[in-house]
């Protein structure tokens, strides 16, 4: 193989035993809820994965793959025969490509999803209930009965010996983030006094007679690995300190790679690689397993840009470079590294998205706020070029605005976008304005990289109006223009002390280090607004319109963030508050509940309380005879993620 001149270390081959990569990448497992109802493989499943293969990773590793019946909506299952044609048609897919495919096997205990239970009590190793970071509580397991525990052991193994024969590369258990096996190997977990609890010994027997029988079924020349959480960060767990001596006794057990995870489910929080963390947060979870390590270690989590991962590889962080949501992001990350097109990876922000709609037991598969394309390989795979080639004219230079453009340029149309800014990226530049949140930014880049690329003629400073539309006479509008801010009718609202929380973000309006503001909101607009003030020194109170919990409308680990944010610097949220009027001198307010009035000193106020479609010039343009499309905002305020999925479904309708 050639000698890769951009990263030769990232692209040079390198084995797991005997079975040798075509590069040190490889996609981490994931839950993508594609499988069936059932828990098969389905071509939803087969096409997303075949995707990152053609796209020059490695190794594939399909994930979280049930050992024993359904643990959760649309999760895949192998726990019986049944199931291996579509395994046996999943590994072909990938094996087409030039990739290797490894598959996770797991057993979640005490995690299982109360959806898949059917009335059933989960199992754990001691009967301790699990609680999810969000709040969600797990219903109380039940310790396992030794009988059960080797009755499992054989479930892993003949999981395992029908992963050999579908046609997989390798096999790899799962023993992070607080699922069965971490179950018995934490001391947080395990509450057990016979031989599979108390010392560590005891501890680790569960997952080395689970290794044990696998190699014997599997055979020695077909590797075995884990994925652990060598930090827990939870209270009584395991530790970095204790993952060494863990590590060294699975490699003694026959075990051929680890895979560093971190974090269960009472810590996802910490272990998620959310928008606020550096690339490589993890660096000295890596560095620890590699020293005691001596098997080939698979390290990621917070990795995003080829150069970085270069580093780390030749530092001798890992062996190999794991990839997870940067591969829904850009499947083709892999080879635009190799080619040397880095400008064109289009980079994952860490928003967390795609946990939303797939997470666990909640329905719905997992969707990417970048890439419309990821679950919806088959249908959105390839623009297709236009049969019909014409004139185009977006309006509105947000992500919806230039994805389209993006997209209707990609299939040679003739393309204008039209921005009534001095820059591009719309409400991406309020986004991107609260602490930790640049990373926003990165889909302005690529945009707008790509827009460059694809010739893509821009007109900033511009605002359109019918007779702009007259005048260049475009076959096909694309209406990307947004919203604005919300204001109600409230006296004292046009005061020169009240401002948006948009016009606040954005720097239009320039508040200095005032002694005191008011956010009127508690939705994620308002408790960021709140963050951005409060880390530039002013004292902070958010009036929050309705009751119960406040951003209640965000990403959940982000909202865990940002309400900690807001907790340390002393950021007070009353709730369930009328604003009855502004003054000079803050808010009176009326509790909705008693009816008492509290008047909210403040210098200035900020208000935060929704948005509403920018539709003047559709609804100007909907009687001529074009061809018109309206896409974000501009129909329902929402999230980039939907603005993006229209815009790119629009830019392949044209």
């Amino acid at each position: 193989m050639a000698h890769n001149k951009y990263f030769p270390t990232l692209f040079s081959p390198a084995n797991i035993g005997k079975v040798r990569f075509k590069n040190r990448i490889v996609m981490l497992p994931m839950g993508t809820s594609y499988a069936g109802i059932n828990g098969e493989v389905t071509g939803r499943t087969i096409d997303h994965f075949a995707e990152r293969a053609k796209g020059g990773t490695g190794l594939i590793t399909v994930g979280n793959v049930s050992i024993n019946g359904r643990i959760a909506l649309n999760q895949l299952v192998l726990d019986s025969d049944w199931f291996m044609l579509g395994h046996y048609e999943l590994a072909e897919a990938v094996h087409a490509h030039g990739a290797k495919i490894c598959c996770q096997l797991n057993h979640p205990g005490r995690q299982q999803y109360p959806v898949s239970l059917e009335g059933k009590q989960p199992v754990s190793s001691s009967a301790i209930q699990s609680h999810y970071y969000t709040g969600e509580v797990f219903p109380m397991p039940r310790a396992l009965e030794k009988a059960e525990i080797y009755q499992i052991i054989e479930k892993y193994a003949a999981a395992a010996l029908r992963v050999k024969k579908a046609g997989y590369d390798m096999v790899e258990l799962h023993g992070a983030n607080g699922y069965l096996i971490t179950q018995f190997v934490s001391p947080f977990m395990n509450k057990r006094t016979d031989e599979f609890g108390g010392s560590l010994e005891n501890r680790l027997r569960f997952p080395l007679e689970i290794l044990k029988r696998v190699k014997e079924v599997v055979g020695n020349d077909f590797p075995v690995g884990m994925r652990f959480s060598v930090e827990e960060f939870a209270k009584g767990g395991i530790t970095i300190k204790d993952s060494p001596e863990i590590i060294r006794r699975l490699a003694a057990g026959g075990l051929d790679y680890i895979s560093p995870s971190a974090g269960i489910y009472e810590t996802m929080d910490f272990a998620h690689d959310t928008i606020d963390k550096e690339e490589g947060w993890k660096t000295n979870l890596w560095e620890a397993t590699k020293k005691a390590a001596n098997i080939p270690v698979i390290a990621g989590g917070s990795l995003k840009t080829p150069a970085f991962c270069e580093k780390l590889l030749v530092k001798g962080t890992m062996d190999f470079i794991g990839l997870a949501r940067p591969l829904l992001a850009d499947p083709h990350w892999a080879n635009k590294a190799r080619e040397g097109r880095v400008d064109d990876i289009r980079l994952c922000i860490s928003c967390y998205e795609c946990q939303m709609g797939s997470a666990a037991g909640r329905q719905g598969a997992r969707r990417c706020t970048v890439n419309a394309e990821a679950g919806r390989e088959r249908e959105f795979n390839e623009a297709k070029p236009a049969e019909v080639k014409k004139k185009v004219m977006v309006v509105g230079g947000g992500p919806g605005g230039m994805e389209a453009a993006r997209v209707a340029a990609l299939r040679g149309h003739r393309v204008t976008l039209y921005e009534k800014a001095p820059e591009l990226g719309g409400t991406l530049m309020v986004a991107a304005a609260p602490p930790g949140k640049t990373k926003i930014l990165w889909v302005r880049d690529y945009l707008e990289k790509q827009l460059k690329k694809l010739k893509v003629k821009v007109v900033l400073n511009t605002e359109v109006t019918p007779e702009l539309v007259e005048k260049v006479s475009p076959d096909v509008i694309v209406l990307a223009t947004g919203s604005r801010p919300t204001i109600p009718d409230t006296p004292g609202v046009r005061g020169k002390n009240v401002a948006t929380a948009s016009d606040v973000l954005s720097g239009k309006v320039k508040l200095g280090k005032k002694k005191s503001i008011a956010v009127i909101g508690g939705s994620m607009v308002g408790c960021e607004t709140a963050e951005y003030l409060a880390d530039k020194g002013s004292k902070v109170t958010v009036v929050k319109m309705r009751p119960g919990a406040a951003a209640a409308d965000m990403q959940p680990a982000q909202r865990i963030i940002l309400l900690e944010h807001l907790e340390k610097a002393k950021v007070p949220i009353v709730s369930n508050r009328e604003v009855l009027e502004y003054t000079s001198e803050g808010v009176m307010t009326r509790d909705r509940t008693t009816g008492v009035k509290d008047f909210i000193k403040a210098d200035f106020i900020v208000l935060a309380q929704g948005f509403k479609p920018a539709r003047e010039l559709e609804e100007a343009l909907e009687e001529k005879d074009i061809e018109l499309y309206s896409l974000g905002d501009c129909v329902e305020p929402r999230i980039i993620k939907e603005a993006v999925y229209e815009a790119s479904m629009i830019g392949r309708r044209i």
